[in-house]
């Protein structure tokens, strides 16, 4: 049928195609992102798969939410208890913030799970690290470049 085309020709003209439109769909979906490491602002990021995403991947499935505690005596061991939760409440959140940067997810959908988050220790509503865990959160938002939250937008997630 076609006969005056080679196989040659026909690799040769695919290839084309097929880079001019990678080329198109980088220029007109990434611009901005292809800009910044044109410029050096950003470096890419190479993700392969390796075993360690798997584990960290895997951990954050995984991560344990600290039952309430029961009354002690101690205050101390109480005090320990609090902290071991803000600092597993720490990694949870910039987990979160972190993987609904990467997925771009709305605000509304954003401030839902921050939520269902900060919901799984009361422990620490009530105490005096929840003013300082919601300063972590506007931080985080804010390196990210996600979403701009104030320290009262985040102190009401809270309730």
């Amino acid at each position: 049928m076609f006969t005056n085309i080679s196989w040659n020709n026909y690799i040769v003209v695919i290839v084309l195609l097929t880079a001019s439109w990678y080329l198109f769909v980088g220029v007109r979906f990434y611009f901005n992102d292809l800009k910044e490491i044109a410029a050096g602002k950003r470096k890419l990021k190479f993700h392969g798969f390796q075993k360690e995403n798997y584990q960290e991947f895997e951990s954050q499935l995984n991560t344990p939410y600290l039952p309430k505690t029961t009354a002690t005596d101690s205050s101390s061991e109480e005090f320990d208890t609090t902290f071991t939760q803000v600092d597993a409440l720490i990694d949870h959140l910039k987990t979160v913030i972190a993987d609904a940067a990467k997925t771009k997810l709305a605000k509304q959908e954003f401030a839902y799970r921050l939520k269902s988050v900060l919901q799984d220790y009361p422990l620490i509503r009530d105490s005096s690290f929840s003013s300082s865990v919601s300063e972590l959160i506007v931080l985080e938002c804010n390196k990210l470049e996600y979403f701009i939250l104030t320290q009262p937008e985040a102190e009401a997630l809270w309730g």
